[in-house]
């Protein structure tokens, strides 16, 4: 950061990356409220339209790290303004859509440009300074948490008032205005990547890079095999009513949104090393004690405990990255995305081969030995013996 705006900078300087942080989380969430209405204007089945919305977490595993790589000495101002002006586009184009090719097209544009747009914005988070960038990084990420909390109740009623199409047309401007906004923020701005095309395909080879990923995608798999059924998990543990399934993952929806906006105080307050240790472990216990609450109260204690340390592992594991790697934080930000992304996909599609051959009560089993194979292999890599003339690499989890 230059000196001028370290002097300048202030947490209120993240507030237009929040907003933009929730603008484009919000668009995906507020139209799976609508997935009915979508149907029936397009004139096809509900699940062709889920099948599109899909495309946002494919697009971001294999669209981010290129549009990393073709970014190039951008600033990390000019990618943001780009992205959130091509979500716009994509939005706009998805509004004035009268097939499902038009609604597919104008969401495969609108993904690419949170692809350009979210990792950008995450680096640029981080320019706050090493001392403040976990508190940076999870107050930027809540607004994403917040969209995925509140987009399909207020989709439903935005919908239900003004259409699906005026929706996602004001989503188009909101993410204008956020480009123009951020534009302007005190924030400093570096240059989106400062090495070559050879070393960025070099650097994607970096041992140290791979096994890092290798547990964020682990970690977020072994969530997501529980997370993507967590209703079906509620009321599996405790034939409860629709009433107390909501207020099962109501409670879990608190302890998520405060493990995210905690993950980067406590980062920064213990370092990334001691609470990459203590989420992943209570991530792991808590995925295993799971199974037997079978009273609301213990449950609602599991999920309370699991959302909170659950969330707190992403911003954990961006802190690693950016501490390991310090000159590459947009690249990180978006290799780490992806690999999140992938987990999501990967835990839906895991959970729900478990769900059809074992039944209900094993997601919970699965996903906590997924954590602990993981937690096994990356303890033994961080004890591997350093070969001589190599240069000793940071201590894993």
């Amino acid at each position: 950061m230059t000196k001028e705006n370290s002097r300048t900078a202030t947490w209120w300087s993240l507030t237009p990356l929040v907003f933009g942080a929730f603008v484009v989380a919000v668009e995906g969430t507020i139209l799976t409220g609508v997935l009915p209405t979508l149907g029936r204007d397009l004139q096809v089945e509900p699940g062709a339209i889920g099948a599109t919305l899909a495309i946002y977490p494919l697009t971001y595993v294999f669209g981010a790290p290129t549009v990393a790589m073709l970014a190039g000495s951008r600033s990390q101002r000019t990618m943001c303004a780009i992205g959130l002006v091509v979500f716009a586009l994509g939005n706009l184009g998805a509004a004035s859509a009268g097939s499902l090719i038009g609604l597919t097209a104008g969401r495969l544009l609108a993904s690419l440009g949170a692809c350009a747009y979210l990792p950008n914005a995450g680096a640029r988070a981080a320019g706050l300074g090493p001392e403040r960038r976990g508190r940076a990084l999870s107050i930027v990420a809540s607004g994403y948490t917040a969209a995925t909390l509140a987009g399909a109740p207020l989709g439903v009623v935005a919908a239900s008032y003004l259409g699906w199409r005026p929706v996602l047309v004001v989503v188009a401007v909101c993410a204008v205005a956020v480009a123009v906004a951020q534009w302007f923020s005190r924030l400093d701005d570096q240059p989106a990547s400062t090495m070559s095309m050879r070393e960025r395909l070099k650097f994607l080879g970096d041992r140290r890079l791979l096994s890092i990923l290798a547990l964020t995608l682990a970690v977020v798999t072994a969530e997501f095999v529980v997370y993507a059924y967590i209703s079906v998990v509620v009321g599996h543990n405790i034939g409860a009513d629709s009433r107390t399934v909501a207020t099962a993952l109501m409670v879990f929806g608190v302890g998520t949104t405060t493990g995210t906006l905690a993950g980067g105080f406590l980062v920064d307050r213990f370092g990334w090393r001691r609470m990459l240790r203590v989420s992943t472990f209570v991530i792991g216990v808590a995925l295993l004690v799971m199974p037997f609450a079978r009273s609301i109260p213990f449950l609602f204690a599991c999920l309370v405990v699991w959302g909170l340390f659950g969330w707190t592992f992403t911003p954990t594991q961006m802190n690693r990255l950016l501490d390991t790697f310090p000159d590459n934080g947009t690249m990180l930000l978006t290799l780490n995305a992806s690999a999140v992304q992938l987990g999501v996909a990967g835990g839906g599609l895991a959970g729900g081969v478990v769900l059809e051959t074992l039944g209900a009560g094993a997601l919970a089993f699965a996903g906590a030995a997924i954590v602990w194979i993981a937690l096994v292999v990356a303890w033994r890599g961080s004890r591997a013996p350093v070969e001589a003339g190599s240069v000793p690499r940071p201590a894993g989890p």
